[in-house]
């Protein structure tokens, strides 16, 4: 099985979680960035456009989608909605016959419902299968360490039979 794992993070914490699906899976590993990220005072714009569901400019990257199995797509959770740039990988990729593995990373303790049926139906509309989705609260400013991550990403991937062995 060939493993895609591709995520969008602007504070670190999702590019935790995706280096380490990618260490456990043997996926190939691809960055999103925006052309502009959000500074300070553009968070209550980047909330506000992911809360309606506009995509964000990224930057130009090879996101050649062919010739893999599953696909790992993560980002955060902004103001309880999937940020603009996780929009724009959604609406750029082509899911169709792949399974999908959604993961989410969030600064509030609320389980990621509305995120996760957004993007369900919107993966789904594409062709995908969600295979299973795994979310994990973080801290905006404190970034995860892999001692937090190996365990609970370690059972997720075995019960879906995507860890690698060795």
């Amino acid at each position: 099985m060939k493993n895609l794992v591709v995520y969008y993070t602007l504070s670190g914490n999702t590019e935790a979680v995706a280096k380490e699906i990618s260490n456990l899976t043997g996926g190939e590993l691809k960055k999103i960035e925006l052309v502009k990220e959000p500074e300070a005072a553009g968070f209550a714009w980047a909330a506000f456009s992911s809360i309606i569901g506009l995509k964000g400019k990224i930057k130009s990257t090879d996101l050649n989608d062919d010739g893999y199995d599953n696909i790992f797509i993560g980002g955060q959770v902004w103001a309880g909605h999937s940020s603009t740039p996780l929009n724009s990988i959604i609406y750029s990729m082509n899911f169709k016959n792949k399974n999908v593995y959604i993961f989410l990373t969030l600064a509030d303790e609320k389980e990621p419902t509305a995120v996760i049926k957004s993007m369900t139906e919107r993966i789904e509309r594409k062709g995908g299968n969600i295979a299973d989705v795994f979310y994990v609260q973080s801290k905006m400013k404190e970034v995860l360490k892999q001692e937090e991550l190996i365990r609970p990403l370690q059972e997720w991937l075995s019960k879906n039979n995507v860890l690698q062995v060795g």
